[in-house]
């Protein structure tokens, strides 16, 4: 079930500098290299509602670069994640697929194929897990949204507990 969009005035949902806390933030890469194994790709973002609701921020990342990442944000208008993050649903793209590009401009990987799901706190979108580049083949198949599903329900669960306990 998809989660409803939160309103960025109300919310107290996490921004990028809650989710790397020291304690959320470890098992977070944890997770997310768990999503890399599973999936079979190259790497795994965790992505956070910016304040504005405008923008997803790159929170957590396990792969490459995740220096770089770490400090990217794409528009919730105008990229995948951002259109699993309007529309509550998990999706996948493949090679020829349109997406934004500032990403991989900024680490030198070209993004080939991805796999995005939204992470939900309290029925409230608080970001999205996306994974790319699958090790094997040119595209994830869409049975890879099943586990990447199951691992945003857990990352939603991570970041409610962390909030939970503040």
């Amino acid at each position: 079930m998809a989660g409803k969009r939160a309103d960025p005035e109300r919310t107290a949902l996490p921004r990028r500098a809650d989710i790397r806390g020291a304690r959320l933030a470890a098992a977070g890469r944890r997770l997310l290299r768990s999503v890399v194994r599973e999936c079979g790709g190259m790497e795994a973002t965790l992505w956070a509602l910016s304040a504005t609701g405008k923008r997803l921020e790159a929170a957590l990342n396990v792969g490459a670069t995740p220096e770089v990442v770490e400090r990217s944000s794409v528009p919730v208008a105008d990229s995948v994640v951002g259109m699993v993050a309007a529309t509550g649903i998990a999706a996948v793209i493949g090679p020829g697929h349109g997406h934004n590009t500032s990403v991989d401009r900024k680490t030198g990987t070209a993004t080939r194929a991805m796999a995005a799901a939204p992470v939900t706190v309290a029925g409230e979108l608080a970001g999205v897990v996306s994974v790319i580049n699958p090790k094997r083949g040119r595209e994830f198949r869409a049975s890879v949204l099943e586990t990447l599903s199951w691992k945003a329900q857990l990352l939603g669960r991570l970041i409610a507990d962390r909030e939970r306990r503040k």
